[in-house]
């Protein structure tokens, strides 16, 4: 029978060592599955098992006919074999993969969200969520640039990601701030030691792969909500949602969409300040084009009052004329 191991353990064991007593001995492990919704590469598919306690993942190779089986987001107990990759990642550590031969059950009564986690993401949705893209606005229309915090990882490319999306990058005052996003330690001491007076706005910056669990931190969420500021998250990919980007005032799927969210705020506010100017424009036009107007009116009544103006004196020398023909005639 097949020994059973959390992710959390095969991952510590293999953290140590290039080699272990499971190379090639049929394991099983369970976690919830996610759904990478990547192509078939060397006729497996690269998707994510993550641990019970939402903690630790690991990268599994599904075949394709066990693949149309499985659901995103349940809780499976699965049957393989650990496969290492000739390669190591970022954090020089050996690539392990778990290549799955069977799906042995599918717990149902495991759910996604514990009690602590829904607790917390009812504490978020008591409070009154702020429109961030309103707010971002009416400062800008107050001709003030919105205070921006950015939270980066060390080395991470995450800045360029998002910073090609945001082409007026002067309508905003945005602080970098490296930090280790692997850390929950690091990030708390960000939140508990920043200055937050001046700041509109935080912003959590993440691209996707290994480590995201560290968001699922409870800890992590709940001093985040707790912060003076409205914040949002732009982690990960479309497949990995963390708690924190559940209790975000608004959360984006990757770096590159925050900065698609500013450029578009900007974008807002340009077209309102120019549809505006085209409102003025035409009010000024309908002014002159009125002015025009009462001036050839009143130029007409000028021309009027002078044409009666002749009328009267016309009027009145026939009348002299009339009245002396009349004396003459009755006097002689």
């Amino acid at each position: 029978m097949a020994n059973h191991y959390s992710v959390n353990t095969l991952m510590d064991i293999y953290s140590q060592s290039l080699s272990s007593t499971l190379d090639a001995q049929l394991i099983v492990i369970e976690g919830f599955y996610f759904d990478q919704k990547g192509r078939l590469y060397k006729n497996v598919y690269y998707d994510r098992l993550r641990d019970k306690n939402k903690k630790y993942e690991i990268t599994v190779q599904v075949p394709q006919n066990i693949k149309s089986k499985l659901v995103s987001t349940r809780f499976y107990q699965l049957q393989g074999y650990v496969n290492k990759a000739s390669s190591i990642d970022n954090d020089s550590r050996l690539r392990v993969y778990f290549r799955v031969t069977k799906i042995l059950k599918l717990e149902q009564d495991v759910q996604l969200i514990d009690k602590a986690e829904y607790d917390i993401i009812r504490e978020r949705y008591d409070r009154v969520f702020p429109n961030i893209e309103d707010l971002l606005i009416s400062t800008i229309e107050r001709k003030d640039k919105p205070k921006i915090d950015i939270i980066i990882g060390e080395q991470s490319t995450s800045l360029d990601d998002y910073s090609k999306s945001l082409y007026n990058k002067e309508y905003y005052q945005i602080d970098h701030h490296t930090c280790n996003l692997s850390s929950q330690t690091a990030m708390l001491n960000f939140m508990d030691s920043h200055d937050f007076s001046e700041t509109d706005l935080l912003v959590f910056i993440r691209g996707g792969g290994q480590g995201l669990e560290v968001f699922n931190e409870l800890e992590l969420c709940k001093k985040a909500i707790e912060l003076p500021v409205p914040f949002i998250t732009g982690i990960g990919h479309d497949t990995d949602v963390t708690l924190l980007q559940k209790v975000a005032d608004k959360s984006f799927s990757t770096p590159t969409s925050v900065g698609v969210f500013f450029q578009s705020t900007v974008n807002i506010h340009k077209n309102r300040r120019y549809g505006i100017e085209l409102k003025n424009q035409e009010i000024v036009s309908l002014q002159q084009q009125h002015q025009k107007e009462m001036n050839v009116i009143q130029s007409q009544i000028g021309i009027q009052k002078k044409q009666l103006r002749n009328t009267w004196i016309l009027l009145s020398i026939l009348i002299i004329i009339i009245v002396g023909l009349l004396y003459v005639f009755f006097k002689s």
